[in-house]
């Protein structure tokens, strides 16, 4: 078996866009730029740090690729502030994927038991609020579905699970909910929305059951609802990390 040769990389200096990132970063850092902030316009970076458009271009794409910014375009676009603790994570996921560290099944796995702890403990920190916020998108999740309008019914049941991890009170676990649920949303664009006709009921039960503040019964009417959607999803699918992550 032949031996591979170390790979040797030669020192280089910093390069000027990573400069420009490193301000940015500095600026968000310290609370001078903010979630939704818009920067400004490329031309006016450029000349308030001495240096080229297309330095600063560049510096904002890796920004972007990071998950720190993200770039709208139009005339009403720029480069806006992200929730960065959503999109870092996500990006660095989606990047597992491609290099198939990670793969469908893995993800769909933490979600069920993430979810399991965030429903737990829901169930029993959830305020009236929380709990009004739910049962308006259970009523959006069925007005979708009498309606026959599949994908907006995806929608909102995904939808359920971030107003699930709010209630939970735990910003952690509503910023990794959030990252899998999106994943999830993106897997669901790469094979296509599915009926789940259970899903209805099983919503009503979970929220009955959280009324009560049953916890023992939400574990359950959770874990047995993602498993048969999870049954759904991957029953004689194999799919492509890179076809799945060009969706990111």
């Amino acid at each position: 078996m032949p031996i591979q040769s170390p790979v040797v990389f030669k020192p280089l200096r910093k390069r000027t866009f990573e400069e420009v990132s490193a301000q940015i970063r500095e600026q968000i850092s310290a609370g001078g730029l903010r979630e939704g902030d818009k920067l400004p316009p490329e031309r006016q970076l450029a000349e308030s740090l001495g240096v080229s458009r297309n330095t600063v271009r560049e510096a904002l794409r890796s920004l972007e690729h990071a998950g720190l910014i993200e770039l709208k375009p139009g005339a009403a676009g720029g480069a806006y502030i992200a929730n960065g603790g959503v999109n870092a994570i996500k990006v660095a996921f989606g990047d597992m994927m491609s290099l198939g560290t990670l793969s469908a099944q893995d993800l769909m796995e933490a979600r069920i038991v993430l979810g399991r702890e965030v429903a737990r403990m829901a169930c029993l920190r959830y305020t009236e609020s929380d709990m009004a916020a739910m049962e308006a998108n259970f009523e959006q999740m069925s007005a979708a579905a009498r309606a026959g309008d599949l994908k907006l019914r995806v929608h909102h049941s995904v939808d359920f699970h971030r107003i699930l991890a709010r209630a939970a009170g735990n910003p952690v676990l509503a910023i990794m909910t959030s990252v899998l649920v999106d994943i999830t949303l993106n897997f669901v664009r790469v094979l296509g929305e599915m009926p789940n006709e259970f899903a209805i009921e099983s919503r009503q039960r979970m929220l009955q059951y959280l009324r009560e503040r049953d916890v023992d019964k939400v574990l359950q009417e959770y874990t047995d609802y993602m498993q048969k959607a999870l049954r759904n999803y991957m029953r004689d699918v194999r799919l492509d990390a890179r076809e799945f992550t060009q969706t990111r």
